[in-house]
């Protein structure tokens, strides 16, 4: 059951990175909610807005053999709970456009609901990874 939600995951990230819309929304519930604090101070519902999401990048990359996005899931764990499955992980994101590369990472949750077609991404929740504000300061 783990591995399969881990490959759930690896699919719906890779959906995005590879510009294919279809592929994203057949992994997604058409409810889907996103807290993503990259992209907005509030929650995002709906697989629609992601869709567009996904092909803006697309464009903007212009399928360039010069362009290429790969990621790690770092400590996953993966919780079940009968027809809903947790999993909490840090993603480290490559991109490489041309001769720059770039590296983001950031604490996920995903929450995945299984309905009579199979798993299906009912919410998600992006963290950045950085020291809150509050920590006192390091010595």
């Amino acid at each position: 059951m783990h591995e399969e939600i881990i490959d759930l995951l690896h699919r719906n990230l890779q959906a995005i990175w590879d510009g294919d819309a279809a592929a994203f929304e057949a992994l997604c519930a058409p409810d889907v909610s996103f807290f993503e604090w990259y992209i907005s101070t509030q929650r995002i519902d709906g697989v629609d807005f992601h869709l567009r999401e996904i092909l803006v990048h697309a464009q903007a990359l212009g399928g360039s053999a010069d362009s290429h996005t790969e990621h790690e899931i770092l400590q996953p764990r993966v919780q079940v709970y009968g027809d809903t499955a947790i999993v909490t992980y840090t993603l480290l994101v490559r991109s490489r456009q041309g001769a720059t590369v770039t590296r983001t990472q950031q604490n996920e949750t995903r929450v995945y609901h299984r309905f009579d077609d199979g798993w299906k991404l009912v919410h998600c929740h992006k963290s950045p990874c950085w020291r809150a504000p509050h920590d006192p300061p390091l010595r």
